[in-house]
């Protein structure tokens, strides 16, 4: 009885140690792909989706059309079909819908959420970036000369 259960927990042990290395492989795909266009003016909001997703169609989008609504002069959208788009899909590494990903507006890979993101996370996810982007913006980068200082 003992050895079952021993079998059992490393089994559950490896699953997660595979999981782990899946998602950690799916941000270097989505951050390989996402550095390869040109910076964006603002962070944006990737949404992976399809026709025959329900939990896409019934929670997701309205969560995602309530973000962009309230926020559409400081975020983008692009919903990305993967029935119509594979190749992208497979170019961030998409393996289960809904999936959401975050870009800051250098293009990194800010967050991957796997199934319905709620909205608040989503909007801790975008105020981290924003966050990120002003302290970038205002901190200054004057050289100092080691006898001035």
């Amino acid at each position: 009885m003992l050895d079952r259960i021993v079998i059992a927990m490393a089994i559950v042990g490896l699953g997660v140690l595979a999981y782990r290395a899946l998602l950690s492989a799916q941000r270097q795909w989505a951050t390989n792909r996402a550095r390869q266009g040109t910076a964006l003016e603002r962070p944006e909001l990737l949404v992976f989706t399809s026709p025959t997703c329900g939990p896409c169609k019934l929670q997701q989008m309205p969560i995602v059309n309530r973000l962009q609504a309230e926020w559409s002069d400081r975020i983008g959208l692009q919903v990305i079909d993967v029935s119509e788009q594979p190749d992208v899909a497979s170019q961030f590494g998409v393996w289960s819908l809904p999936t959401t990903i975050v870009l800051g507006a250098d293009r990194r890979v800010a967050a991957i959420n796997q199934g319905v993101a709620s909205e608040r996370k989503l909007r801790e996810q975008f105020e981290q970036v924003m966050a990120d982007r002003r302290r970038i913006n205002t901190s200054t980068t004057r050289p100092v000369h080691p006898l001035t200082s």
